[in-house]
């Protein structure tokens, strides 16, 4: 392996020694950023709290390009303002004056084990004890319900029971996953908040599932981290999704159904489920293996707003 410390490099004139932080939250892509979650988050946390940039990791080095390009502007007669990728460690601080540490930017494509490891260095560099992993996928859940959030983490003691799902199974991996399984080698605490997105939303802002992440985010750091616009703009879009959905008798049927599932599912979530009543392992696998593949092989079209059909499978079954 490649030196992994000479992934991160610090911005001027950052003095490393004077950083400490005891959270990291790392909101890096994934296979598909549902209902723009981690951007949702991104966007509010560094334009609501004080922070600066501490360093970057070299993602020309991690990128893949051709899997996922940039974007750049054709002017005329020439080409403009190339947005290159970017990966960056912020420096933030919440209501209370805490410090923590945010990671932002695309999942690393190559180099998996010496991006672990030079986040591993990081982490010790500035005595972080615990990792926060934030996303969201998409999910036959409806949006008149609140989100469901899956916790995962290095450690089954770090979440509380229930709370994972009900089924053990095979699937594709992402850094996010090798990273959880290499930093709880090193027995650091990494917690996963996966948020469940109607996946009839999947490629628009959905604030709620911001809203819903960020409230677990505050349960398990006590960050003090303000709502500002997000539930103004939750109501926006809850008003019009509603709008389109009233005029479709059969969107309203589909919707329905779900969250006939959706209160069936809650009522019980205390009690003891029936394994007759849950998918197995094998169909669970299968419909997240099938979801993973589509994105594997470049459709980035997904189920679009109200667009698509509303009885296509989520990537891990319904909601539990």
């Amino acid at each position: 392996m490649l030196d992994p410390v000479q992934l991160f490099s610090y911005e001027s004139p950052i003095d490393q020694r004077t950083v400490h932080a005891d959270t990291l939250v790392v909101t890096l892509g994934s296979y598909l950023d549902a209902g723009h979650a981690q951007r949702l988050i991104d966007d509010h946390i560094l334009n609501t709290l004080p922070n600066h940039k501490l360093g970057r990791f070299d993602a020309d080095q991690v990128y893949d390009y051709a899997g996922h390009r940039p974007h750049v502007t054709f002017d005329h007669d020439h080409f403009a303002d190339f947005r290159a990728p970017e990966i960056v460690l912020h420096q933030v601080t919440d209501q209370q004056g805490r410090s923590f540490l945010l990671l932002t930017g695309p999942e690393p494509a190559l180099q998996w084990e010496r991006m672990a490891a030079a986040l591993e260095h990081v982490i010790r560099e500035f005595d972080v004890h615990q990792t926060v992993l934030i996303h969201a996928f998409p999910a036959a859940t409806p949006h008149t319900r609140p989100v469901l959030v899956t916790k995962f983490a290095s450690d089954p003691a770090l979440v509380p029971v229930r709370s994972g799902l009900p089924a053990s199974f095979e699937m594709s991996a992402s850094f996010d996953t090798l990273l959880t399984i290499r930093l709880g080698e090193k027995n650091h605490a990494v917690i996963g908040l996966s948020a469940h997105v109607p996946h009839y939303l999947t490629t628009i802002d959905y604030p709620d599932a911001a809203q819903a992440l960020l409230k677990d985010l505050a349960e398990i750091t006590h960050l003090e981290i303000p709502e500002g616009e997000l539930p103004n703009l939750s109501q926006m879009t809850r008003g019009q999704i509603d709008a389109q959905i009233n005029e479709s008798t059969e969107l309203m049927a589909a919707i329905g159904a779900m969250e006939q599932h959706y209160d069936a599912l809650m009522q019980d979530r205390g009690l003891p489920i029936r394994p007759e009543d849950l998918p197995t392992a094998d169909e669970i696998g299968a419909e997240l293996e099938d979801f993973l593949r589509t994105l594997d092989k470049g459709d980035g079209d997904g189920p679009k707003l109200l667009g698509g059909d509303p009885d296509a499978p989520s990537p891990l079954g319904n909601p539990s």
